[in-house]
């Protein structure tokens, strides 16, 4: 196995792909792992954000990476929905080429796209696949998807995707491997000239080193608004720009499970996210923001509090934090 490639398996495997940037100071052993696993899920959840809000359309994906063998170019060849691309991006994961016959896609419902925004009328995905992709590691992917489109006449009128037991793994050996599940829903629902963002779905993310297994996720039922700019309301483009909104005080909360340790976390936008796809899209990125912050504080029962900070400085920079020190990739 490739030294690089392990590396990539053993830290975080989605943070060299959403471009961040950060170096380690540990308070202690338990801290900064606890920070490393919390912020790698948390960081999981804003990519899956990220793709929700990217552009799917059909001559913005014809910008994208298409050489052969890409993931776009096999997804391309399954006839799969462009939303779907951008998920399995947001994952950092790959499937192969249809004609490889190592996997099996099936596509169930009405894939029909009309208003050209990536997500089908209703449509239901379904993955068992498991393929060598680059750098020569082993992908696969399980479960299904269903997107609905609120309104398919109508590209900002929002959309649903359901995960049911969705799981992609990437693996280098059979002892390095690290395992993505999605499980429930997440919604842009339009409101006026606002967005709900509904969140009822669980991140989980199990990494294996050898005989150490350790096991990290985040449970969510809340809801978050998202305000497009004027300037991209004006152009009819309401996801290119705009701010998501969790009042610090009006908390959301998530509950964070490590290795069978569950805590109540609260979070909050301080400040509020800035999404400007108008300006920072780029093929190899997903997370669009170039300002705000997201916080999830955790109060111990002896009343202390423990903060990690995810906060954006400029197009796709960021840098995480936990009690105000650097977290490493």
């Amino acid at each position: 196995m490739k030294p690089d490639l392990r590396m990539k398996l053993l830290t975080f495997g989605l943070v060299g792909l959403l471009a961040a940037c950060g170096s380690q100071t540990a308070q202690s052993p338990e801290t900064s792992q606890d920070a490393q696993t919390l912020s790698e899920t948390a960081l999981g959840d804003l990519s899956l954000t990220g793709a929700m809000l990217s552009d799917a359309s059909a001559a913005s994906m014809s910008l994208q990476s298409v050489q052969i063998g890409s993931l776009e170019a096999n997804a391309q060849s399954w006839g799969l929905p462009r939303r779907v691309t951008l998920i399995l991006k947001a994952l950092g994961h790959y499937i192969p080429n249809a004609a490889s016959g190592s996997c099996t896609i099936s596509k169930e419902g009405d894939l029909t796209d009309a208003d050209d925004d990536g997500v089908p009328m209703n449509a239901t995905i379904t993955f068992t696949c498991s393929a060598t992709g680059p750098e020569g590691a082993t992908y696969d992917t399980e479960g299904s998807l269903t997107l609905k489109d609120t309104n398919d006449a109508q590209a900002q009128s929002g959309y649903s995707v359901e995960f049911k037991g969705f799981k992609t793994r990437v693996s280098s050996d059979a002892n390095h491997s690290v395992t993505r599940t999605l499980e429930g829903t997440y919604t842009l629902d339009r409101q006026t000239s606002t967005y709900q963002i509904l969140k009822k779905y669980t991140y989980t993310i199990e990494r294996k080193n050898f005989s150490n297994t350790t096991t990290s996720s985040l449970v969510f039922d809340v809801s978050k608004t998202y305000t497009p700019d004027p300037s991209a309301l004006d152009a009819g483009k309401p996801f290119s720009a705009g701010t998501i909104v969790v009042d610090k005080a009006n908390p959301g909360s998530a509950v964070w499970t490590r290795d069978n340790n569950n805590r109540t976390l609260q979070w909050y936008t301080d400040p509020n996210l800035h999404w400007n796809r108008a300006v920072c899209q780029a093929p190899e990125r997903i997370l669009n923001f170039d300002s705000g912050a997201k916080e999830y504080v955790y109060t111990n029962p002896a009343g202390q509090q423990s903060t990690l900070r995810i906060a954006f400085s400029g197009c796709g920079d960021f840098q995480v934090t936990f009690n105000g020190q650097p977290v490493a990739k």
